[in-house]
């Protein structure tokens, strides 16, 4: 078969088309003007088309001739372009691929979305399990934005019988970022991100400032790795997904028929205790370790037994065992999976 893959240089994307390529299937993928790792999927034997994700026409075409689109593309972090950037490249790029599949010169046999767990609004300070028919509330435009090509996805199998599969991903990381994950300016992100562009604060809202305060001084050891607990000493915890778990999953909702109409939370067995993988990371690497108390609690749990129970999916890697690749990875060993 003939797959479309957008964001094809990304980690989950270079690694699936590694992997689809290696069944025997031709991927093409779409590539930013200008993408500094275009030179990774050129490697992997890639059919490349070179496309603004934004550029309607283009992409479009990109979809015609292929029996799978899947579409990895997307600018998460805020800040980087405009409110109205980000719809394009998250939102009018699903549409404009969702128009070509229709208009393709062969059948699609299947749309393939990858969404995030951050529909959910999983930045809450209570704990709480995520499935996949829980309500979806986005609290940023990102999340917005990926919710919109979800319906967009809904809408377009209904209305012309599309055959669209959503996956929601959490936390992925690929060998390279792994060891990299828990300082003080990742912290300082969701922190600043609940009062940046004098937004409304919603994430512990109420001890926003506190949580300022105590970052400010994280960010004097910028390399620390931080083992965040809440006033009474529970540990946040976060489902850090391998990307070697997220590449087998999307492969088996890409088999499975079931799928088709479905969404699934394609996310790691468990959240990640916050203190064990700082401790785990402090003692692999020369990074210092910070024990950190914030003024709320923060672990959202994403529930993966939908996909377990219609997919078979089944995820491998613990964090302890993304930590092992992570330092084979730093020592130059063979490692299976295409770092970001």
């Amino acid at each position: 078969m003939k797959i479309l893959i957008s964001g094809v240089t990304g980690r989950v994307g270079s690694n699936l088309a590694h992997q689809l390529m290696g069944r025997g299937h031709e991927v093409r993928g779409l590539v930013m003007p200008g993408d500094p790792k275009r030179d990774k999927a050129v490697s992997l034997g890639v059919e490349i088309v070179d496309a603004d994700i934004g550029d309607a026409e283009r992409v479009r075409g990109a979809a015609d001739g292929v029996d799978i689109v899947i579409h990895q593309a997307a600018q998460i972090l805020e800040g980087i372009y405009s409110s109205e950037r980000m719809l394009e490249i998250n939102t009018q790029s699903t549409i404009s691929l969702l128009e070509g599949a229709l208009a393709s010169s062969t059948p699609v046999k299947r749309f393939l979305l990858a969404s995030t767990d951050q529909t959910y609004n999983p930045f809450v300070t209570h704990q709480v399990t995520f499935h996949e028919d829980s309500p979806q509330q986005p609290a940023d435009i990102y999340a917005l934005t990926k919710l919109l090509s979800e319906n967009a996805c809904r809408a377009y199998m209904a209305e012309y019988g599309l055959p669209v599969t959503i996956l929601r991903y959490s936390s992925i990381l690929a060998a390279n970022e792994v060891l990299g994950v828990l300082n003080p300016v990742w912290l300082n992100y969701f922190v600043e991100l609940a009062v940046a562009k004098n937004r409304v604060p919603w994430f512990g809202a109420q001890h926003v400032e506190e949580a300022q305060a105590i970052i400010e001084e994280l960010l004097e050891t910028p390399e620390a790795v931080c083992a965040v607990t809440d006033p009474q000493g529970k540990s946040w915890a976060l489902a850090f997904t391998d990307v070697r778990d997220v590449v087998a999953g999307t492969l088996l909702a890409l088999e499975s028929d079931t799928a088709i109409g479905e969404a699934f939370n394609m996310v790691g067995s468990v959240p990640v205790a916050y203190t064990a993988a700082a401790r785990l990371i402090a003692d692999n690497s020369d990074r210092p370790h910070i024990d950190v108390k914030m003024p709320f609690y923060w672990g959202p749990h994403v529930s993966n037994e939908k996909a377990r129970s219609m997919l078979g999916y089944d995820p491998q890697f613990s964090f302890d065992r993304m930590v092992e690749t992570a330092l084979a990875h730093q020592r130059g060993d063979a490692i299976d999976q295409i770092p970001n």
